[in-house]
Parts: C-alpha cells; structure tokens; sequence
C-alpha cells in the first residue's frame, strides 16, 4: 500500500522540478511596451533588452544603454535573468549566450551604440564593419 503513495509523490515531484528547471524565459514585446529607463516606445527590437527580476517582473528597454542606466541608478535591483535582442534574427539571447559590439558608429535609438548578438562570428563581423570592441555580458555590465 505504500508503494502507490511513494510513486505518486515521486511522480509530483519530478513535474514540479521539471517545470521548474525549464528556467525563466524572457517576455515579449509588445506595441504598447514602453522603456522602463526613459519612457520612450520600444519601438527598434533590435536593439531592445530587458531583465526579470526575482518577483517574476520584466523591465524592458528600448536600448541596452539605457539598462545600463537604469542599472547604475538602482544597483540594488535583484534580477534573475537578463536577455538580448540578437541584432539580426531579432529573438532573444540569454546574456550568458551574448555577444556585444559597442561603436559609436552604432545609432541605437538612446545613443548607446551597442548591439548584442548569439553568433560569435557575426558579433566580430560587426565589431570589424562598425570599427568597435567586441565585449561579453562582463565587460559589458563593467562599462
């Protein structure tokens, strides 16, 4: 009689650690999102990002420079995770998975001159065509 009991909750177990494990996933804009730094549309996904904190909230920007902003203003925020729009595919990167090409010859919608992407190669292609550095998440958050 135990044994049914045992599978049960072995079995309950395993789907909530499963779901779980699947991690946090990032949210999708919308046409009505707004940049939590400056308040403008987000209206260029390529160069948007944003972060969800430990509540589960998703802060969105319309330029990863103004993350950065919003970042040093409030060095208290607890995130979870943060992602990137690839600047060619235009879906999210995980910003363990990105790379960064910071240029001022980059004309992201705040000034921030900065584009991620999750292949390598292109990431140094545009370093190259853009005269820029080439940066991970790292480098990039000690700007």
């Amino acid at each position: 009689m135990i044994y049914p009991k045992l599978f049960l909750f072995t079995l309950f177990l395993t789907v909530l650690l499963s779901c779980r494990s699947a991690g946090i996933k990032p949210v999708e804009l919308a046409a009505e999102d707004m940049c939590s730094h400056c308040k403008m549309a987000i209206s260029e996904k390529e160069f948007a990002a944003e972060f969800i904190n430990h509540d589960g909230d998703a802060f969105k920007f319309d330029d990863i420079g103004c993350m950065l902003d919003y970042l040093k203003e409030k060095p208290d925020t607890k995130i979870a995770a943060y992602f990137f729009v690839d600047y060619e595919t235009k879906q999210w990167v995980k910003s363990t998975e990105a790379s960064f090409v910071k240029s001022a010859e980059i004309t992201a919608p705040m000034g921030g001159g900065m584009i991620a992407f999750h292949d390598q190669a292109k990431a140094d292609a545009a370093a190259a065509k853009y005269k820029g550095k080439k940066l991970n998440f790292e480098e990039l958050t000690r700007q």
